[in-house]
């Protein structure tokens, strides 16, 4: 009988450790093999929220010559301008004493990566509100990808801060940026709803990336300041893996109108270039310029983009060079049309 009991009991013990609690980490916290998920908590998959006063630290070593990557799969956050209460801090190095690349919080989280092999995480809880927290995608690359939320200044330094901050006479950046250029001292950054151009003149966030170059400059209609910025019809825009297929929202049905997405395609390490291939059934509201509704590919550069294409006529295969590249499909308020299906592969 005593026997039985305490294999009773040591059942019990085991099944306790074995739960997932919310308030812990995520069981791993050194990471050395190219791709892999990073949660925030033990509990995210049991759809727990975070716990109160976490502090979890992770860390990620790539090969000699690669960078790492992250992209968020679920990222909720609770949300403040500062991201002074809960949040996810980068940081370029193997410690938390490294540059840090910026504070997140909130429910989006631009693709990011180091700038050498080592990238550490930080999550830091206060006592009160508890939200999803995230699920992050790493992997090794040799680009280098860093973009801030349209509603952040970025430093000189790569640092982004809350817009609130710039030229309010507090060196927030580490390194002054935000404090040059301003006049007589007081704040000039942008309101809340609206994003900052090149040349510090300030536009409606709704025009960003809405295929129109309000900013003279392109600047509000490049792929890296148009990611998390899409329609909540978009889907998802974070799309990762060796092939798979992007749509226009609704396809083979019409889409809808005023419509913004901007796809990332990330492709393994080591892809020399992504192959993409249009469907026949192609059909997007014609017109010379295709200044009304269009899809277009792009790399990094101008010599990798392709399009603006509309029309009923398929674009038939493209390919940008390297490991990523970005699908761009916009529509205006009037004439839906069937849309597009495209087809792409990683080349080794």
């Amino acid at each position: 009988m005593f026997k039985f009991v305490c294999l009773l009991l040591g059942i019990a013990a085991a099944n306790a450790t074995n739960t997932k609690r919310a308030y812990t980490c995520g069981s791993n916290d050194y990471f050395t093999h190219n791709n892999g998920e990073i949660a925030s908590h033990a509990g995210f998959d049991a759809g727990h929220n975070y716990g109160k006063n976490l502090n979890c630290i992770w860390r990620i070593e790539a090969p000699d010559g690669m960078n790492v990557e992250l992209v968020a799969k679920a990222f909720n956050i609770e949300d403040d301008p500062a991201c002074a209460y809960d949040y996810l801090e980068i940081f370029d190095g193997n410690s938390t004493h490294s540059p840090s690349l910026g504070k997140y919080c909130g429910n989006i989280f631009n693709p990011i990566s180091s700038t050498q092999r080592f990238l550490t995480m930080q999550l830091i809880t206060d006592d009160s509100t508890q939200l999803q927290g995230f699920k992050l995608f790493y992997n090794f690359t040799t680009q280098v990808i860093h973009s801030c939320h349209h509603t952040q200044f970025e430093c000189a330094n790569g640092k982004c801060i809350d817009m609130s901050y710039r030229c309010d006479n507090d060196d927030d950046c580490g390194d002054d940026s935000d404090e040059q250029g301003c006049t007589g001292g007081s704040n000039t950054g942008c309101a809340a709803d609206e994003w900052r151009c090149p040349d510090r003149t300030c536009i409606s966030r709704d025009w960003l990336c809405d295929g129109d170059d309000d900013c003279n400059d392109n600047s509000d209609e490049l792929p890296t300041n148009c990611l998390g910025t899409g329609s909540s019809n978009c889907g998802n825009q974070n799309i990762t893996g060796s092939a798979g297929t992007i749509t226009s929202p609704g396809f083979p049905s019409s889409y809808p109108s005023d419509t913004h997405c901007t796809y990332i395609v990330l492709a393994p390490p080591g892809t020399k270039s992504i192959a993409f291939k249009f469907d026949d059934q192609f059909h997007i509201e014609p017109d010379t310029s295709c200044d009304f509704d269009f899809v277009k590919i792009s790399g990094d550069g101008m010599a990798s983009a392709h399009g603006p294409f509309c029309g009923n006529v398929s674009p038939g295969q493209l390919t940008v060079p390297g490991d990523h590249a970005y699908v761009t499909f916009t529509s205006d308020d009037s004439d839906e049309y069937t849309g597009f299906r495209l087809d792409w592969k990683a080349i080794q």
